[in-house]
């Protein structure tokens, strides 16, 4: 038998909208474009939380520089073989076939090249402490995490990790408006005190109770169980009414 529904698997899932990380994205390959002199074609991978695992492999052998923002730190991640990739296109370079270490010429152009990157994080982690790009040697408490996957005319990665993940924006909003043509039924109550058992087995069709005037003014409006007012009852144009006087459960 042919198996068609998959075995659900719950784990972490990101926050952070997908169109904050399309604003990301939009913004490096204009730079890019602008930078290479050539149309850039790019992927977006959605925002993820990878497990604590599978951090070290994120950032194993790469380069990192650091972002401070008002919501987030970010950090830019370039691992070895995508930073040569991208500084090759930069000068103007074919491929690159062995992994090797940045001359420091091309880290000072690399460095430049993160800088112009690093100004479309805004979207992401918020307004930036410094116009000024922080090489690191090591990320910890990082969260969340995306990649730019740079098709043409260079093959490269550049990733992009968050400090934290965003809180969760409520999901619209319920108005009273909403909640016009909904059917409540409310009854008033009046607190008499307290009557003997004895007398309220003895009670008949037709007796009669008797209360003090400021009896009266320990009424109370229930709606499906609930105290919602409380206040004076009476008459009212010939209806039984009730002034209300406080809202809310009684303390």
């Amino acid at each position: 038998m042919n198996r068609r529904i998959r075995k659900p698997v719950f784990g972490p899932r990101s926050a952070l909208p997908s169109s904050a990380a399309c604003v990301v994205a939009n913004g490096v390959r204009e730079t890019l474009t602008s930078i290479l002199s050539s149309p850039v074609e790019m992927r977006l991978f959605e925002p993820s939380i990878p497990a604590p695992p599978a951090w070290p492999a994120i950032v194993k052998g790469a380069v990192l520089y650091r972002v401070r923002g008002s919501i987030a730190d970010a950090a830019i991640v370039l691992r070895s073989a995508d930073a040569l990739s991208l500084v090759a296109a930069l000068f103007g370079e074919g491929l690159v076939h062995r992994e090797r270490e940045l001359s420091p010429i091309e880290r000072d152009v690399l460095d430049r090249t993160v800088n112009a990157i690093a100004a479309h994080l805004g979207s992401v982690c918020g307004t930036r402490e410094s116009r000024c790009v922080e090489r690191v040697g090591a990320i910890e408490g990082y969260a969340t995490y995306f990649e730019l996957l740079v098709e043409e005319p260079v093959a490269a990665r550049i990733g992009i990790a968050l400090s934290r993940d965003p809180s969760p924006e409520p999901r619209g909003c319920i108005e009273v408006g909403h909640l016009a043509a909904v059917s409540l039924t409310a009854r008033v109550t009046l607190d008499l005190g307290r009557i003997p058992s004895g007398e309220v087995a003895g009670l008949r069709a037709g007796s009669t109770l008797t209360f003090r005037p400021h009896d009266l003014q320990r009424c109370a409006l229930w709606v499906h169980g609930r105290s919602l007012a409380r206040g004076a009852c009476g008459v009212r144009s010939g209806r039984y009414s009730l002034h209300v006087e406080a809202v809310g459960e009684a303390t």
